[in-house]
């Protein structure tokens, strides 16, 4: 089998997720603050989302529908929101956020196909 280096690449670059650290979970029509970057489920199935706003602490959580998942930053520019269809998942769906808003998935579809609010 040959390798295959373009996700040998992006395994290689992503940080660990840090479970529970600088995270908000709360109910889906919560406003985020200015310095955090949110992440809802508004599908009817649990999903794995992760949160990181710029200079913040990358967070990951299973999030049932209707819950959100925020990660607090410092930093100026985008964070970034994701959804993987369980831990075990090598691919999943992300997109680049602004912190002060929330992003809430609205359909799962493998290969970043998924359907988001900024997507409506």
């Amino acid at each position: 089998m040959t390798p295959r280096p373009i996700l040998i690449c992006a395994l290689l670059g992503a940080a660990p997720p840090q479970i529970g650290a600088a995270e908000t979970r709360a109910a889906l029509d919560t406003t985020a603050a200015a310095d955090q970057v949110c992440v809802g489920n508004r599908t009817d199935e649990p999903f794995l989302f992760a949160a990181q706003a710029p200079g913040g602490t990358r967070v990951v959580e299973t999030l049932r529908p209707g819950e959100v998942l925020c990660s607090e930053g410092t930093g100026s520019g985008r964070g970034v929101v994701s959804v993987y269809e369980g831990a075990d998942a090598l691919e999943g769906c992300s997109r680049l956020v602004a912190p002060g808003r929330t992003e809430a998935l609205l359909r799962y579809v493998d290969f970043d196909r998924c359907a988001w609010t900024s997507n409506s």
